[in-house]
């Protein structure tokens, strides 16, 4: 049975603020990101890069490789291969 994550980093930053009282506009400030990329990441519409998962790091104590793993797990759980258009498989070639 495969397992379909269903957790990203987003998440992760949501459930943190909220334990810990934490506004969008606040932890953009503390990360020295705008509130706008900010709320891209938390609403899945961009993926944070590895300095931006520093930053968070450095700022909460949540392991930067820690955030990127989950992204990269939910982003691998949710992409459709099908969306490969004019990708050929080579007959040796395995899954």
């Amino acid at each position: 049975m495969n397992v379909i994550p269903t957790t990203s980093a987003a998440d992760a930053l949501k459930e943190l603020m909220d334990y810990h009282h934490v506004t969008q506009s606040d932890l953009a400030m503390h990360i020295a990101i705008s509130q706008k990329q900010l709320s891209f990441i938390l609403n899945r519409r961009a993926y944070m890069s590895i300095d931006v998962a520093r930053k968070i790091e450095r700022a909460t104590g949540l392991s930067a490789k820690w955030l990127l793993q989950l992204d990269l797990n939910y982003r691998f759980a949710h992409y459709d291969a099908e969306d490969d258009d004019g990708v050929k498989r080579f007959s040796w070639a395995t899954s």
